[in-house]
């Protein structure tokens, strides 16, 4: 009997994790869910509990009580722009709040798989290599994201293996889909497109740079890479990392395209200077050969219907604030 526990579980990927995990357990099995938001009704007897990472005390005897066999990090602040904004809660949450979780993972939970998602972010400046990046890539993170996670990466080797602890490192890169925060490019663009569709602002959509190609992956891919992971986790070496990734960037120029061909009102682009980012990579793409032999996974999500599925939701979203 697996004991599941996804933290972050009230976030974009949490969401998702919880409902493919729910699909794909087994009838003994059990997914519990924490984070610092409560999320309503949970599927197929899965649970959540509201907790904080920061607070190391609940932690605790929440990992006393529950003793999960498998844990999937997923909770850090994960937006790139607002680690720029807030440094300090960058370190704090996604440092600060792991070393909680190892501690009591270590005191409660000897023995079990600790999958860490990270982030192909931490490849930094290696991606000036201008190709497709496997996980033998020395990381070079820039920012105070990037290297949360790299950091978040040596400090688990250092604490898991006392209690025998299995880690398992996971780096996706970018990914998109329904319930992802406007502060996103998807998202972002797929909001103001709603709201210039329904007469609420001008037809002029503010952009950043849309040169810079990234490897973007629907979010149905990256969780069914985690739920086949923490399946197959007996035959995974403690230690290992794993890209999730397309291996084929798109410029946000193209992204853009594709939302424009949907968009149902013609609009103009305003480059904005607030929403170009410091010291940017032109490409970054990341090579997932090693998952793909590993557990026989790869990308299968459709991109166009991806794109639809957040625009609806953009449009769901603007109608209900307008009452229409």
């Amino acid at each position: 009997m697996k004991r599941i526990l996804v933290t972050g579980a009230a976030g974009f990927v949490g969401r998702h994790a919880l409902a493919a995990l729910s699909a794909a357990v087994g009838p003994n099995d059990q997914i519990i869910g924490i984070g610092r938001h409560n999320i309503g009704p949970m599927l197929n007897g899965a649970i959540f509990r509201q907790i904080d990472l920061l607070d190391a005390i609940a932690l605790s005897n929440f990992f006393c009580e529950y003793r999960p066999t498998d844990v999937l990090h997923l909770a850090a602040i994960a937006s790139v722009q607002q680690s720029v904004n807030a440094p300090i809660d960058t370190w704090r949450v996604n440092l600060q709040g792991l070393l909680n979780l190892a501690e009591s993972a270590a005191q409660y939970a000897a023995g079990s798989n600790f999958f860490f998602v990270s982030s192909g972010e931490v490849y930094g400046y290696s991606f000036l290599a201008s190709h497709p990046l496997s996980e033998d890539v020395e990381p070079k993170p820039l920012g105070a994201y990037a290297r949360s996670k790299w950091f978040g990466e040596l400090i688990l080797r250092d604490v898991l293996p006392r209690a025998e602890i299995k880690l398992v490192i996971l780096r996706p890169f970018n990914h998109i889909g329904p319930g992802q925060d406007e502060r996103f490019v998807v998202p972002s663009f797929s909001s103001q497109i709603a709201r210039i569709e329904a007469g609420c602002v001008p037809p002029i959509l503010e952009v950043g740079n849309l040169m810079a190609k990234r490897d973007f992956l629907p979010i149905g891919d990256v969780v069914r890479a985690y739920v086949a992971l923490i399946a197959n986790a007996q035959s995974i070496k403690t230690g290992t990392v794993y890209n999730i990734a397309s291996g084929h960037p798109r410029s946000i120029a193209d992204i853009l395209t594709d939302l424009r061909r949907q968009s149902m009102v013609p609009f103009d682009i305003r480059i904005v200077d607030e929403r170009m980012r410091p010291a940017e990579i032109a490409v970054a793409a990341g090579d997932s050969g090693r998952i793909m032999a590993a557990i026989d996974w790869a990308p299968t999500e459709d991109w166009d219907t991806a794109i639809s599925d957040i625009l609806a939701e953009a449009r769901a979203k603007v109608r209900s604030e307008l009452h229409i």
